[in-house]
């Protein structure tokens, strides 16, 4: 996904561990640059160097928090049914968190190079997924694990009614 947004960029993902405690982690994203990113006029990253954007662990699986919450306190008739509830939220848990942890990832690089496009003259324009980024980070993340349940549950009364 993260080649798919930013193609200019060989990424690599590790868990670093946090030197305050010992259950606490980062997703941190080390980026090549394979060919020269423009920014502004007089302005570009040159190709070779690496780039480094991290995200907090936990802070990345809100929406599956928030989804599972609402899934496993749903009532339901049979344990068939919470059975495929719990299903279709992993499931669907884990396409939320590939939509929106590569954007975080990489849209935090992408800002930092706007900041800097926009102080010259003729600047780059803003990737869609900075707008992306931007929204997740603002509850739109909150709202795609509420919408992920519903979805969930739709899904489930329409497999178990057939």
């Amino acid at each position: 996904m993260m080649i798919t947004l930013a193609p200019d960029l060989a990424p690599g993902l590790k868990l670093v561990k946090s030197a305050q405690s010992q259950l606490d982690y980062s997703i941190e994203l080390s980026a090549w640059v394979l060919r020269p990113i423009y920014l502004n006029s007089s302005h570009y990253i040159q190709s070779g160097g690496e780039l480094t954007s991290s995200a907090h662990l936990l802070h990345s699986f809100v929406p599956f928090v928030i989804e599972g919450s609402i899934l496993l306190v749903w009532p339901v008739q049979s344990w068939r049914q919470r059975l495929l509830l719990i299903a279709l939220g992993l499931l669907t848990a884990a396409l939320v968190v590939m939509a929106t942890l590569p954007a975080l990832l990489v849209g935090k690089l992408e800002v930092s190079f706007q900041d800097i496009a926009e102080a010259g003259q003729n600047p780059r324009l803003v990737p869609w997924f900075v707008d992306w980024m931007v929204f997740c980070e603002l509850g739109g993340r909150w709202l795609l694990g509420i919408a992920a349940a519903w979805l969930c549950i739709q899904l489930q009364r329409g497999l178990l009614r057939t």
